[in-house]
């Protein structure tokens, strides 16, 4: 009785390329669109030495500059997502499994929680004065 083998389909090479996770690679794409976001949004701002020339070819000129700085501003916010989306992308299938409070068990949560900072914040309070008296006797 023979095997049969399986067939293995060619690997689309723009797909492997684009799925291969290099190393530093994100962190230079974060660093980059970091850098990019923040002088789109000073060009856009019109901070003092960020701005397009208006004899600059193309995008010079009043809404040419405008256009180009939120171009350049979508990109970058659009590089950032790339590098934040792998960090969070685990994190979706174990916000379906949460069960979330019922109105009563947050109320006596939320109760609880509010106590307990009003008694840390009186005990806080009370070394305060305490500690400053002292200081105030000794000296």
């Amino acid at each position: 009785m023979a095997i049969k083998k399986k067939e293995q389909q060619p690997k689309n090479k723009l797909m492997e390329i684009l799925s291969t996770e290099y190393k530093g690679e994100s962190l230079i794409l974060g660093i980059l669109a970091t850098i990019t976001a923040g002088l789109a949004i000073m060009i856009i701002g019109n901070v003092q030495g960020f701005h397009i020339p208006s004899n600059f070819p193309v995008l010079g000129g009043s809404p040419n500059d405008m256009i180009f700085a939120w171009a350049v501003l979508v990109i970058a916010l659009l590089g950032l997502a790339l590098v934040i989306y792998p960090f969070f992308l685990p994190a979706f299938p174990e916000l379906r499994k949460i069960t979330w409070a019922g109105w009563i068990e947050f109320l006596d949560n939320a109760a609880r929680v509010l106590i307990f900072v009003i008694v840390v914040t009186a005990f806080v309070s009370a070394l305060d004065i305490i500690i400053l008296r002292l200081l105030e006797g000794l000296l």
